[in-house]
């Protein structure tokens, strides 16, 4: 290569460095904002907080990069063509029928919108489902011998949503990946709500044992000995009950007292973010009815692997990259 060519390469890469660069600030920019938005809807104490958006940024970028690696563990993009239902084992294990999945797609506002405000021909998303489980006794056949009542357990899948449609592959990955770190941010602020609410029920109940500390119940007059004893035993008790109320309500105040608390709560958090989002694959063997199969079985199946996605204690969610026809949703 000569110098001039050299020269040439290393310049472009300053150039591409400095494009992305550029492209990593404007989407920093759009999340701290977008995060200011919740605050101010939600906690607007925090953001008097100084430098918020300086201090902010580490727990932000952190969060930011974790969710950018769950995205290359997410399956597809499949195509998800009506046409196909029949030679896709993936497209026959999620619905039903071809008549399912052609409802789905021409149900999706999503989709209806994506492609009625451009001139686009295909447009990559994310769908998302709902996996259930079910467990019935069926027969079973293993060679000559046939046993019945035997459990078995067959997986569906339900609640089809689609979300961020695209043109390119690479605008829905960031479309998601801005909506992964919200969702946190909110998560996060639905904790805080979580252990506001909590702190309030504690106080109640230490106001209620310290009333009963200050004034015994008297009013059943029993013998001397056995009265006393008693009474030792239940106050003991109560002020057990009443230390740990103190200890959690302590543990409680360290956290929420005062917008800086807050603050670090919603920053650990996001520090934290594989504690509150996961991902995995997961493989499965569905007979063509649905149920689950060993490894080891012989019998027709299809067999797939998707993610499974998990927000805090919310149910697991199947998520996919989906290509989607423009001609599948809206009638020509």
């Amino acid at each position: 290569m000569s110098l001039k060519s050299l020269w040439a390469a290393f310049y472009q890469q300053l150039v591409d460095g400095s494009a992305h660069r550029s492209l990593d600030r404007k989407r920093e920019a759009a999340v701290l904002d977008e995060i200011e938005r919740i605050v101010l809807k939600i906690d607007s104490t925090i953001l008097p907080v100084h430098s918020f958006r300086k201090k902010i940024l580490p727990s932000v970028r952190h969060a930011m990069q974790y969710i950018s690696g769950l995205i290359p563990q997410v399956p597809g993009p499949l195509e998800l063509d009506p046409d196909r239902w029949n030679d896709d084992p993936l497209l026959r294990a999620m619905f039903i029928s071809r008549e399912e999945l052609i409802g789905v797609l021409q149900s999706s506002k999503a989709l209806k919108n994506f492609f009625r405000r451009t001139n686009a021909s295909q447009a990559f998303a994310m769908l998302v489902a709902e996996r259930k489980e079910k467990i019935f006794f069926g027969i079973e056949k293993s060679g000559d011998i046939v046993r019945r009542d035997v459990p078995q357990k067959a997986v569906f899948f339900e609640d089809f949503k689609v979300f961020a449609p695209a043109i390119e592959l690479a605008e829905t990955h960031l479309q998601i990946e801005h909506v992964a770190l919200v969702t946190l941010i909110r998560q996060a602020f639905e904790k805080i709500t979580d252990l506001q609410l909590w702190k309030e029920e504690l106080e109640k109940q230490r106001e209620l044992l310290e009333f009963k500390v200050k004034r015994p119940d008297i009013s059943k007059p029993e013998s001397g000995l056995k009265l006393a004893d008693a009474s030792d035993h239940q106050m003991q008790e109560t002020l057990k009950v009443l230390s740990d109320i103190n200890r959690k309500l302590k543990e409680i105040e360290t956290e929420l007292d005062t917008p800086d608390h807050r603050f670090s709560h919603l920053c650990s958090i996001l520090k934290k973010p594989e504690q509150h989002l996961e991902l995995k694959a997961v493989s499965y063997k569905l007979s063509r009815l649905g149920i689950l199969l060993e490894s080891s079985s012989t019998e027709p199946a299809n067999e797939f692997t998707v993610s499974e996605f998990k927000l805090g204690q919310d149910l697991k969610q199947v998520v996919l990259w989906i290509r989607v026809e423009r001609g599948s949703v809206l009638s020509v």
